[in-house]
């Protein structure tokens, strides 16, 4: 019985002293203010990755003997830099998306400035859905012709 009564009245001193001081954290004078400085940029950190170029027939050209062609820079915005290995090690998966992008649209459809913006964001769903990390925030024509 002496032994019970021990062992309570340890648990005891043991929730009441150590555990609810624990639970209800240091007493508001023991709280020290600490002022950070933290650099926060308008946009996330990315590398740029070029693509290379791509010659290519427009769907509608396909009956016209391949007359017609773009001819078009690609360069990719990554976040974050740790990313951008992927981008190298799956370059010509990358590289065969664009061009079945590019490939299947008509002439009309890449006239227009707006329609090369709707281009652009193809381009980037499709290469972010082959990314494991990271994402590709922006697509650049670094040149675009079609002849």
């Amino acid at each position: 019985m002496l032994v019970v009564l021990g062992q309570a009245s340890i648990a005891y001193l043991l929730i009441n002293k150590i555990v609810i001081q624990r639970l209800a954290g240091p007493a508001v004078d023991e709280v020290e203010e600490v002022k950070v400085d933290i650099a926060i940029g308008d946009e996330p950190e990315r590398v740029y990755q070029e693509m290379g170029e791509f010659i290519v027939n427009p769907a509608d050209t396909v009956t016209e003997n391949g007359l017609r062609y773009i001819k078009t820079q690609i360069s990719l915005g990554i976040s974050p830099a740790s990313a951008y290995g992927q981008l190298v090690a799956q370059q010509p998966k990358l590289r065969d998306a664009v061009i079945r992008i590019l490939s299947a649209k008509q002439v009309e459809q890449l006239d227009n400035p707006e329609d090369r913006e709707f281009i652009k964001d193809e381009i980037r769903f499709a290469v972010n859905r082959m990314l494991h990390r990271g994402e590709v925030l922006q697509v650049y024509f670094r040149e675009f012709i079609i002849q």
